[in-house]
């Protein structure tokens, strides 16, 4: 994309969106007629016409101020090494499209310099360069540059063959602002291209917001003898972060996984996951063969430096057996009513970097006022401003402080003591918390 903004003597236009003229009366523009011209321009560039429509009248104006047969607008296209000429004819802007070169316009470009050659013929190293334009042989030509921001010549304004006498310092000068005004209606342009693109990437990002929350579970499932809580967030607009529930009558599975990176390739990643799931979760018992089957079809299905740890767990609220695979993720952490904490460890490689691996599937039994602790690692690895990270040992110990409260409750307070802990409330990493706890009477 070509960033333009005006070339400054002897005019210096106001930001765009703005535009304003402070004119002298030294010359060409000096005439009332030509001044009230530039004004319709300036209103012109303040307008939602496009900027077809604006170069157009803008080519005719110069043409008709400094009294030439043509006017051209040349724009140097460095992404596609082309150099782009626009100019009018038959009353319509066209556009011709060429290889950037080395001729004359192209070293004018680049060099930032004004050219003035008021007799061709008697120029002989211009001469070869400026002959013919159509069918009008080139008698005299001027050309001023055009710069960006950053002061490099991007493109050029150039007219041919002056009616009456020689080009002067006053063409020249009137031909810079005009140049000016060019700058102006393509920076103005490319601001409301842009502002377009936001407003569209915005809707996108919007829509793919909406799809991932649709993704995860809406509440957490009610189970007999258990309170659960549930809390996600994205680093970004979306993550990388999953969890789902998958109630069945005797038993509740499910899973918490984090899709390596972050953002749109992430919450792509998951959006397959969560299919995947959905579509073999009702026809396996066991955890070690759901594994088994979402990791097989990871590696097949995703870029070879993409995986993702995955804790798949199945729990009987009648029996209160607790069946779990951990694949690479961050090890869940069960405190005991009477203060005890293991951590749930077993398990093997995360999903996608093998095609085969036999995951190890582990059983533990949740006791009355057992709670145990799932998240990821953008919960236990948050660091705060000096560099200190939350740590594993900080959610054991507001758990045990808070060991009477429900976990809709303890999940709030770990929370709050988390934002407490940044000063923030934006997070570098995806961050996902389940809390599960039996009933202490259960």
């Amino acid at each position: 994309m070509i960033s333009l903004k005006p070339y400054r003597p002897p005019v210096k236009p106001a930001p765009p969106g703005n535009a304003q003229l402070n004119l002298k009366t030294n010359h060409a523009l000096a005439n009332p007629a030509n001044v009230s011209q530039l004004l319709a321009i300036t209103r012109l560039l303040n307008s939602s016409h496009r900027l077809e429509q604006q170069l157009g009248f803008i080519i005719k104006e110069v043409s008709r101020i400094l009294d030439v047969e043509h006017t051209i607008f040349h724009l140097h296209n460095e992404r596609r090494k082309e150099l782009w000429s626009h100019f009018v004819w038959q009353k319509n802007l066209k556009q011709i499209k060429q290889n950037f070169g080395d001729g004359m316009v192209e070293q004018i470009i680049l060099s930032g310099k004004v050219v003035n050659v008021p007799d061709v013929r008697r120029e002989p190293r211009y001469r070869r360069s400026f002959q013919r334009f159509g069918a009008t042989t080139i008698r005299s030509v001027l050309l001023v540059p055009i710069k960006n921001r950053s002061g490099k010549p991007t493109g050029c304004l150039q007219v041919i063959n002056k009616r009456e006498g020689m080009f002067d310092n006053k063409d020249t000068d009137a031909l810079m602002i005009m140049a000016d005004l060019i700058a102006l209606a393509i920076q103005n342009s490319l601001n409301s291209e842009e502002a377009l693109e936001a407003r569209r990437l915005e809707a996108e990002i919007s829509r793919a917001v909406d799809i991932q929350r649709q993704l995860l579970p809406n509440r957490v499932p009610r189970i007999p003898g258990y309170k659960m809580f549930a809390f996600n967030q994205p680093s970004k607009y979306v993550g990388g972060d999953y969890y789902d529930f998958f109630p069945f009558p005797r038993t509740l599975s499910f899973v918490l996984a984090d899709v390596s990176g972050k953002g749109v390739p992430a919450a792509l990643l998951t959006a397959n996951l969560h299919a995947s799931l959905h579509a073999i979760a009702n026809e396996i018992n066991t955890c070690k063969d759901v594994v088994r089957k979402i990791n097989s079809h990871f590696h097949l299905y995703t870029a070879s430096d993409m995986f993702a740890t995955f804790f798949w767990a199945n729990l009987n609220h009648h029996s209160h057996q607790f069946r779990y695979v951990n694949a690479g993720h961050v090890p869940p952490i069960l405190i005991k009513r009477n203060g005890q904490v293991s951590k749930l460890r077993s398990g093997g490689l995360p999903i996608g970097i093998v095609d085969s691996f036999d995951h190890e599937e582990k059983e533990i039994s949740l006791q009355a006022g057992d709670t145990l602790l799932i998240f990821s690692d953008g919960i236990s690895e948050v660091m705060n401003k000096n560099g200190e990270m939350f740590g594993k040992e900080e959610m054991v110990a507001l758990v045990k402080q808070h060991n009477r409260l429900s976990p809709q409750e303890l999940g709030k307070v770990l929370l709050q003591r988390l934002r407490t802990f940044t000063g923030k409330s934006g997070y570098p990493d995806d961050m996902t918390l389940m809390i599960l706890k039996r009933d202490v009477n259960s």
